[in-house]
């Protein structure tokens, strides 16, 4: 656990310099090409500068970075590990957050990950139940919550951003 929190602190340290580094050079566009280890297989590889760095690529950095290289912007993520996280976890989008997936153009995220439309809620307490639906008369018919599996659309919004060309 221990461990986490130095490499996050190394982790913002590292992308400050970059940044800082970044923004202080006097070299021009052509010739600002920086060095990449790469977290996945240990390589160097040259790339070119770089004008955001994410550190964490988890829902709000991968939709971060997508939305940010959307706009042409040249995204750098930092992420310990780009496995699919695997832990009992799962989630419950409601359908405002739907509707945002929809405004950033992520909303196939969703799509084949076995996530299940919402559309309201059951609450139950000493024996009676009662039903309370999301307020969608006035949405197109897609738009709903949806329950699904947290690390299946985390991959699927990495590889979203990863299909970028910054």
């Amino acid at each position: 656990m221990a461990c986490e929190y130095i490499f996050g602190i190394f982790a913002c340290f590292l992308g400050f310099f970059l940044f800082y580094y970044n923004t202080r050079t006097k070299k021009t566009a052509a010739a600002a090409a920086s060095t990449v280890v790469s977290a996945r297989n240990g390589e160097v590889t040259e790339g070119t500068a770089t004008d955001i760095i994410i550190v964490g690529a988890g829902v709000a950095g991968a939709a971060l970075a997508y939305t940010l290289g959307k706009d042409g912007r040249r995204v750098r993520v930092i992420e310990r590990d780009l496995n699919e996280p695997d832990r009992i976890v799962g989630e419950l989008l409601q359908p405002g957050g739907y509707l945002k997936l929809i405004e950033l153009g992520l909303e196939d995220c969703v799509d084949e990950i076995d996530a299940q439309r919402v559309f309201g809620y059951a609450l139950f307490k000493d024996g009676k139940n009662t039903k309370l639906s999301y307020p969608l008369e006035n949405f197109h018919s897609d738009v709903a919550g949806r329950s699904f599996h947290n690390g299946r659309f985390i991959q699927r919004m990495r590889h979203k951003a990863a299909s970028l060309p910054k």
